[in-house]
C-alpha cells in the first residue's frame, strides 16, 4: 500500500462529504439543490491535477488503449450486463412500482428527452464526468491505500448516495440497489482496463437505454 499526499485525501473527503449531501433537502424557489453533483467537478479537478501522482500520466484515461481493452471477453461482458440490468430495471418497475419512473425522472429533469441529439450529448458527458471522478480518480487513489473490494465498494456506496432523491423508501432504496449495483460493475470494468473511457462507454449505454425506454 502507498501514502497518499495530503492534498489527494483532502479531496477524496471533499467528494465523500458532498455525496451525502442531497439528504439535506436544501430547496431554492421549491427545487431541490443538488449539492452531491459537485463532487463530479472537484473529482475531474482531482483527477487532472493529481495525474502525477499516478505511474504513468494517462494512467487512468488512455483514450488511444480504450478499443483495444475491448477485445477482452471479459471487458465486454462486464460492459454489457449493467445495460442488461437498466433493462431489468426498468421491467420489473414498470410492472411493481411504476412510480418508480417518475422518480427517475425528477432526478434526471435536466435532460431534455425531446431533443435526442442533445439528450445523447449530455448522457455522454454526465456519464463521462463520473467515470473520470469516481473510477479514475476516487477508485484508483482509495486502492493505494486499501484493497480492491473494499475500495468498490465504498466508491459504488458514495456514487450511489449522490443520485439519491427524496421518495416513497421503497422507490429510494429500489433505485439505489441498482445504481449500486451498476457502480460495482463499472469499477470492474475500469479495474481491468484501468480506464475510464471504457468504464464510460458501459455507463453511457445503461443510461441511454434508461432515458430512452422510459
Amino acid at each position: 500500500m502507498k501514502k497518499l499526499n495530503k492534498s489527494v485525501i483532502a479531496l477524496l473527503i471533499v467528494m465523500t462529504i458532498l455525496s451525502f449531501t442531497n439528504f439535506l433537502n436544501i430547496k431554492i424557489n421549491g427545487e431541490v439543490l443538488k449539492l452531491a453533483g459537485i463532487s463530479v467537478i472537484v473529482g475531474i479537478i482531482a483527477y487532472f491535477t493529481t495525474r502525477k501522482t499516478n505511474e504513468v500520466i494517462t494512467s487512468g484515461l488512455d483514450i488511444k488503449k480504450c478499443f483495444s481493452s475491448f477485445k477482452d471477453v471479459k471487458v465486454i461482458f462486464l460492459s454489457i450486463i449493467p445495460v442488461l440490468l437498466q433493462i431489468l430495471c426498468l421491467i420489473i418497475a414498470k410492472r411493481f412500482f411504476p412510480e418508480y419512473i417518475e422518480h427517475v425522472s425528477n432526478r434526471t429533469n435536466f435532460i431534455n428527452t425531446s431533443e435526442m441529439i442533445t439528450t445523447i450529448l449530455i448522457l455522454a458527458i454526465a456519464a463521462l464526468g463520473e467515470e473520470i471522478a469516481w473510477r479514475a480518480f476516487f477508485q484508483k487513489q482509495t486502492t493505494k491505500i486499501i484493497k480492491f473490494i473494499p475500495s468498490l465498494i465504498i466508491t459504488s456506496v458514495l456514487f450511489s448516495l449522490g443520485h439519491f432523491n427524496f421518495n416513497k423508501p421503497l422507490i429510494v432504496i429500489y433505485d439505489l440497489i441498482f445504481i449500486f449495483i451498476d457502480s460495482i460493475f463499472y469499477g470492474l470494468v475500469f479495474k481491468k482496463t484501468d480506464n475510464a473511457w471504457c468504464s464510460w462507454i458501459s455507463h453511457f449505454f445503461a443510461n441511454a437505454i434508461c432515458i430512452f425506454m422510459m
